[in-house]
């Protein structure tokens, strides 16, 4: 029986023919998928050649990368770029990347000038022709190199760029001839459909992150905590998902926002968004650069508003709250660095703080510090997402849920069997009426005062039932229920000023 190919995920796969549907074939070869999650799949691709070639494949040991030329510099580039060929990275630093050195007679400039994230530029070591050098820009500085000599930009394989080390060596740069047009593409979570020779599938984008932009990245990782990135909107230059939309992020890296992209929107109606590119666009001072797609951008490219899309990231995310002793351990274990562990030590104790709580402080200090409680001192609540959509979003962002599997609250007032809390935030919530009480509340639920009180985002519980006020102390029509507590044994016994610490029910 004749066998038969496609390309998952970038890689050709040989198949049987009794391979006969896309969830044959994931199962098959042990690809991950979920149900409810789109793949991309793309069945027919046409070709046409190029008058003009801008493209380049510059292969290196530890992969490809292509450039895309300027035109004004093509010249420069195509009687130069051969005698690069065969030279081994001489100097690899957070900034920059360079290959070489090899003799030419490109013209010295002294002058400093600045540099974009990706720019291929030559550069002179000690202004001398002889030290020439074929550099890869990772980081956007000033400086002087000894040519004015910008030729391109790189346009895929930049995790190579990141990769690359003192001694990896440029085995081959090959022009790019094809242009290539893609005429059947679609998404689909159907996957009992039948396969097709060459039929290419796409099941997640990659996401690599910079470790330069701290809040940038956890925000990022915030919104993929669940390995899925909901697409909401699309245009012809970028999809953006607006699941964290409003949730403050700082301006921490202006770059282009060339093609696959990652960007935070950093201020504005949009603050919160993120974005990924499927076109080059330039830079913009509200947007904040904070990673790329290093792989399945086709998966990006195709997809349509609504749409959630598997994601996976570099770094993943490094995330101990709600985790047990044992789980820590083997996580930290894991990573290769130190924990420091303060609060409670018993086996049943679970982790309800760390520091540093971002991914990338705790990369860069190798070490991270948790505080944990006894597992029955964890406050589970159920939240109604279906009955006050927008104060649960409120509740969930005071808390830290929005971002976090446990968040906190802090009692400042205990009076009977009615408990409130303290509830802040710099974020703007208008809390209008939804999911009002008429007759009685009941032990447990949750409240907030809505905005027909002066204490609007008031969050509240009682331990008993009640007929005629909510649990901030509001009459019924201030008040919202927006969940319950489904054990209230935690609460009995909890002072002014405590801090109480809550996770989801699943």
């Amino acid at each position: 029986m004749c066998a038969k190919f496609i390309v998952l995920d970038g890689k050709q796969v040989v198949l049987d023919r009794a391979t006969r549907t896309l969830r044959d074939a994931f199962e098959l070869t042990n690809t991950p998928y979920r149900d409810g999650l789109l793949v991309g799949v793309i069945k027919g691709r046409k070709t046409q050649k190029l008058d003009v070639i801008k493209e380049y494949a510059v292969y290196t040991n530890k992969g490809e990368i292509r450039i895309e030329v300027d035109e004004p510099s093509r010249r420069l580039w195509l009687r130069t770029y051969e005698i690069f060929v065969g030279t081994k990275v001489h100097w690899s630093q957070p900034q920059i990347v360079s290959a070489g050195p090899v003799p030419s007679d490109l013209e010295i400039d002294r002058g400093e000038r600045e540099y974009e994230r990706w720019d291929i530029t030559y550069s002179l070591g000690g202004f001398d022709q002889t030290n020439t050098y074929l550099s890869f820009i990772k980081k956007r500085h000033s400086a002087a190199y000894g040519t004015n000599a910008v030729v391109g930009k790189a346009v895929a394989g930049r995790n190579v760029l990141e990769k690359l080390e003192n001694g990896d060596e440029i085995q081959r740069i090959e022009p790019i001839e094809r242009l290539e047009y893609i005429t059947d593409k679609f998404t689909t979570s159907d996957f009992d459909i039948e396969l097709e020779d060459g039929m290419e599938v796409y099941t997640y984008f990659k996401a690599t992150l910079s470790r330069d932009a701290s809040e940038g990245v956890e925000h990022f990782l915030a919104l993929a905590k669940d390995g899925c990135y909901r697409v909401d909107a699309v245009t012809n230059t970028y999809v953006v998902s607006t699941r964290l939309h409003g949730r403050s992020s700082p301006f921490e890296m202006l770059d282009a926002r060339s093609e696959g992209a990652i960007t935070v929107r950093t201020s504005g109606n949009d603050g919160g968004n993120v974005y990924i590119y499927k076109r080059d666009t330039p830079s913009n001072s509200s947007h904040s650069v904070i990673g790329y797609v290093s792989e399945g951008l086709e998966l990006v490219k195709i997809a349509t508003p609504g749409q959630r899309l598997r994601v996976c990231t570099d770094p993943t995310r490094i995330m101990l709250l709600g985790l047990r002793v044992a789980a820590i351990e083997e996580e930290v274990n894991r990573l290769g660095i130190s924990l420091e562990r303060e609060g409670y030590d018993g086996e049943d104790a679970v982790v309800v703080h760390q520091s540093p709580l971002n991914t990338v402080d705790i990369l860069k200090a190798r070490s991270v510090k948790t505080f944990a409680v006894p597992h029955d001192k964890l406050v589970k609540i159920e939240l109604y997402d279906d009955r006050a959509p927008k104060t649960v979003a409120f509740v969930r962002t005071v808390t830290g849920l929005r971002d976090n599997p446990v968040g906190s609250l802090q009692a400042y007032v205990k009076y009977g069997k009615t408990i409130m809390f303290r509830a802040q935030t710099a974020e703007k919530f208008d809390i209008v009426p939804e999911n009002t009480p008429t007759t009685k509340v009941s032990a447990g639920e949750i409240g907030v005062s809505n905005r027909s009180t002066k204490y609007a985002g008031l969050i509240g519980v009682r331990l008993e039932d009640n007929e005629k006020y909510g649990p901030t102390g509001e009459r019924f029509n201030s008040t919202n229920i927006v969940g319950r507590i489904l054990h209230t044994s935690p609460l009995q016994n909890v002072r002014e000023n405590e801090t109480i610490y809550v996770h989801e029910a699943l």
